[in-house]
Order: C-alpha cells, then structure tokens, then sequence
C-alpha cells in the first residue's frame, strides 16, 4: 500500500508517535508499505518554525534526515502539478 502522510500525522509520527490512533501507527510502521512525504509539508515546516508557531528540532533540514532514517519517500512539486490544480 502506498502511504502519503499530511503534515500533522509526519509531525505526531517523528515527535510524538502516541498522538496517532493504533492503525495509522500499524500502517505507517508495516514495512510493507511505501510510505511518503511531500515537500509541502517540509516547507509548511519551515514557515511555521520562522513564525515560532512549532517548533521541531533541527528544523526543516533534520525532518528530511528523520524522513529518510524512518524509510519514506519525499514527493516534490514541479509547475505542472500546480497547473494542473
């Protein structure tokens, strides 16, 4: 199964996994599972940082290693997604 987490759920998962409901920590764990990120969220990061509205240690630059430490996959945005919408 393919797995795209928003903002909130990567942020409960790399900071405070017992936020999440048992099923959607089973199936973000299940290594069966291809699991992702959007850069989107990676910069709604970044900006919240900036506005001292969250903090999260390291910033931006340490919720990419933590991404790729925990397996997931970062979906970015090209101009043609944003045409398209």
């Amino acid at each position: 199964m393919r797995v795209l987490l928003d903002t909130h759920t990567a942020l409960w998962f790399f900071g405070d996994a017992a936020r999440l409901s048992d099923t959607a920590l089973r199936v973000i764990i299940d290594p069966g599972n291809e699991k992702y990120v959007s850069i989107a969220t990676a910069w709604e990061l970044a900006i919240k940082i900036g506005l001292e509205k969250l903090h999260f240690n390291g910033g931006a630059a340490n919720f990419f290693k933590v991404a790729e430490e925990n397996g997931f996959r970062l979906i970015t945005i090209s101009r043609e997604h944003v045409e398209t919408l």
